[in-house]
């Protein structure tokens, strides 16, 4: 934190303006030596939160290097309520770079993945959630997933998980009051306190329920398309992307591996995955590109089990998808230009069917217009607030602590017992907020981060 850091905040390439930043206690001066402003700094010095028009130039030799603009913003009135410098120059991969090597020629040290916000963290400028946020508005893959981290950037999901542990903490008082001074304070009203325990206990799970639909705006949900080979699982992939993906041949086999990529149904994002056809194959390539369909078969969250109309599905892949219990199933039957017969009911009483032929681009809508139903009616993708994986760790060791003050509660044992539970849930809530985290996690959650910010 006494070490001065610099980086270049905005992506390399061809730009009409890149910056790059200094944050740390000799900001002013580094960026001093190598910026000389157009007009003289009134009283030989800049005024904070201030742009200037100036010269950038080596700190050595003087050399020039561009022109732009300075501005400081003296601590605590910063990003990283340290005193910082934005250097606004020409945005070329090679303008920016050599701006930066000067700051470092200057006494900078280069700043690591997330640093900038991992000081304003430190320095009570973010909550740990809202840090997090950063991340996730900087990486946003939808407009929803943007609002949403928008949202917890401003401190909703933050301010929610204050609320209860602020409850939890007044509950405690109440308790460990009467534990110290039994003649003094009166016996806590436990009736009560159970009774606002199960409110709390509902919103930890609301907040748990967040999770889910939080992932797919911010990472995408996972859907693939599973089948015997030649059953048209390319075809379909490219009529649902709209433009030619994953090459198509009347050749079984033809995809020996999965083919990714993007797609936007109704604003969800999707990542749709193409997997190479299973069968028994001596073929070794081949065997190698089944093995990674069942793999991500096994990490999707929703599957298309495809078949060609007027077949039946061998009962092995039956087997395969009826074995991963977590994912949703669809059955698409495909090439319904080429049958005329009576199709196949679905294999269980839960998994849709649409009949489709991908080639001629018929029931396509029906089909993204079920899935679209499919998955806003499993995930409330509405929800304000969404929280990730670590914070879903914290909040149910939060609710195992819960649970068994309650339990200890029932069976009418001294508040002490309980007061050990409540502040259990008490830390894993300042876990969430990053008021009693160890170094090393806060380590982990920011080298996540792009350099710069």
């Amino acid at each position: 934190m006494n070490e001065t850091i610099a980086a270049i905040a905005t992506p390399l390439g061809t730009a009409a303006i890149g910056v790059v930043r200094l944050s740390g206690p000799e900001s002013l001066r580094i960026a001093r030596a190598i910026f000389f402003p157009r007009k003289a700094w009134r009283d030989d010095a800049p005024q904070s939160h201030r742009a200037y028009f100036g010269s950038l130039q080596h700190p050595q030799t003087g050399a020039a290097l561009d022109q732009g603009l300075f501005l400081w913003m003296r601590e605590p009135h910063s990003y990283t309520g340290e005193d910082s410098v934005e250097l606004h120059c020409h945005g070329g991969s090679f303008v920016l770079q050599a701006v930066l090597n000067a700051c470092l020629l200057a006494g900078a040290r280069l700043a690591e993945a997330g640093e900038f916000t991992q000081r304003a963290f430190i320095n009570g400028k973010l909550d740990l959630v809202q840090a997090e946020a950063v991340a996730d508005l900087i990486h946003s893959r939808s407009e929803p997933g943007m609002a949403l981290a928008a949202h917890q950037l401003e401190g909703q999901l933050s301010g929610q998980l204050r609320q209860i542990r602020q409850q939890l903490i007044a509950m405690l008082a109440t308790i460990e009051a009467n534990i110290d001074f039994p003649d003094e304070v009166d016996s806590p009203d436990y009736a009560a306190i159970e009774a606002e325990l199960q409110v709390i206990q509902q919103a930890i799970r609301d907040l748990l329920a967040s999770a889910d639909s939080g992932r797919v705006w911010k990472q995408g949900l996972r859907l693939a398309l599973v089948g015997t080979p030649n059953v048209g699982k390319s075809t379909l992939l490219n009529a649902l992307l709209r433009y030619e993906r994953a090459i198509v041949s009347p050749i079984p086999g033809t995809t020996r591996d999965t083919v990714e990529d993007d797609y936007s149904l109704k604003g969800i994002p999707i990542r749709l995955i193409d997997t190479a056809g299973l069968r028994e194959s001596d073929d070794q390539i081949e065997a190698i590109g089944m093995a990674r369909s069942r793999e991500a078969l096994a990490n999707a969250d929703l599957i298309l089990l495809v078949s060609e109309a007027g077949q039946a599905i061998p009962s092995d892949l039956q087997q395969l998808v009826q074995s991963l219990s977590k994912p949703w199933v669809v059955q698409v039957e495909n090439k319904q230009d080429l049958q005329n017969e009576m199709s196949a009911a679905p294999l269980q009483p839960d998994w849709p069917i649409y009949r489709i032929s991908a080639l001629q681009q018929q029931g396509l809508e029906d089909l993204e217009a079920g899935l679209y139903q499919l998955i806003t009616q499993k995930l409330n993708l509405s929800s304000p607030v969404s929280v990730n994986a670590r914070h879903s760790l914290c909040l149910v060791r939060a609710a195992e602590a819960l649970e068994r003050m309650q339990e200890t509660l029932q069976q009418g044992l001294p508040g002490d017992f309980a007061s050990i539970d409540l502040k259990e849930a008490i830390v894993a809530f300042g876990e969430v907020l990053g008021e009693s985290i160890s170094e090393t996690v806060i380590h982990e959650i920011f080298h996540r981060f792009c350099v710069g910010k």
